[in-house]
């Protein structure tokens, strides 16, 4: 296969990874929320809370049911125009695979669980299904991640490699900690924005999503800062591109560095329209602007940052500190992909794009959480 088809090979998968990752994060995070919230509820006895918890859960459902999507599609873009890569990851990453396949497996039966015993059993049996509910739920991305730390740091050889020792990744602690921290931080944004779409506001339920997202961004910073130094000592070549001549490095590319500082002034933007929207809930009212954008600019945030934590390994896939295996080597030679069957992937995951974006507004405001 030619460059320019390994490239657009590439741009439909990571396409496809963002839509993903857009909704995934918000599962992880709306998930927490929700548990805690409710276990909070229960303590208190707080029919208040209770409510919230039940609008977190809608949230949470909706973005499980559209990522669920994304990822079968992501899946057989992946399995289809990169084979090679895929039976890696099925053969060196196969107990990473297996716990995020199990998390899958459990979760998705104690999410019906959950909300169809809501109000039925005890407060406090409740409570206790939503701790292995969001344990699975996390349990995803604690496997998933492996294979992109595998990408980074590349532990594959021509003999394969023995999968216990995929689970000693040195750019994984950072990598997850980066994940799960920013996953509970975009889906509480997110919250925030939704409940702010309602035409009767809930103050609190608003306070307390925009409190988690704001409590949690210094520690995202501190995880994104961790996770950056590791990338310099293990993928200088990754960190050269992402940080760019601003900070003394010559990228071997100018596509990925300012997407990578955009973020970075839009981290402070959300920053400090967070704070704005969170001090007018203290006093008793809502900024629906200001709100409403947190959730916007947190998966604008997502999206610039996976583009060049992902990107910005071209043209090599699994990265060997200055260098790494091309894409070339990768994509399907078994069968080869013409152009314009790519041109159609890409089309139509474009159009389903545009769909799922009208059926989720019709989904999550105006159907899936109506007005109490």
């Amino acid at each position: 296969m030619s460059d320019y088809l390994a490239l657009l090979s590439f741009a439909v998968l990571g396409f496809a990874l963002e839509m993903h990752l857009v909704f995934v994060n918000v599962i992880i995070g709306a998930t927490v929320l929700t548990v805690i919230t409710r276990y909070l509820a229960y303590r208190r006895n707080d029919a208040g809370l209770e409510t919230t918890a039940r609008d977190m859960f809608r949230l949470m459902v909706v973005s499980e049911l559209f990522g669920g999507v994304w990822g079968t599609i992501l899946t057989v873009f992946m399995a289809g125009l990169f084979p090679s890569m895929t039976a890696i990851f099925m053969r060196t990453y196969f107990y990473p695979v297996a716990i995020a396949l199990t998390g899958i497996l459990i979760s998705i039966p104690l999410i019906a669980i959950y909300w169809h015993l809501w109000g039925r059993v005890s407060p406090r049996t409740h409570s206790l299904i939503g701790i292995p509910m969001a344990i699975s739920v996390l349990l995803v991305p604690i496997g998933f991640r492996y294979l992109f730390a595998g990408l980074d740091y590349m532990q594959y050889t021509t003999n394969g490699l023995n999968p216990l020792t995929a689970l000693s990744n040195p750019v994984y602690p950072p990598l997850i900690a980066h994940t799960l921290i920013g996953a509970m931080d975009i889906g509480a944004f997110v919250t925030a924005t939704v409940l702010a779409t309602r035409r009767n506001l809930n103050i609190r339920g608003i306070k307390i999503a925009l409190g988690t997202g704001l409590l949690l961004l210094v520690p995202q910073a501190i995880a994104g800062a961790y996770y950056y130094t590791v990338l310099q000592r293990y993928d200088p070549y990754i960190a050269r591109n992402i940080a760019g001549p601003l900070l003394g490095y010559d990228p071997t590319t100018a596509m990925f560095y300012p997407a990578f500082y955009m973020a970075i002034a839009l981290t402070i933007a959300l920053a400090t329209t967070a704070i704005y929207a969170f001090y007018t809930t203290l006093q008793g009212k809502v900024t629906r602007p200001a709100t409403m954008s947190t959730g916007i600019l947190a998966e604008a945030i997502l999206i610039l940052m996976e583009y060049v934590n992902d990107g910005s390994r071209y043209p090599y896939l699994f990265i060997n500190g200055n260098t790494g295996l091309p894409i070339t080597q990768f994509t399907n030679t078994l069968i080869p992909i013409p152009p314009i069957a790519i041109y159609t992937m890409l089309l139509s995951t474009l159009a389903f794009t545009a769909i799922f974006s009208i059926t989720l507004y019709y989904a999550v405001i105006k159907r899936f959480l109506p007005e109490e």
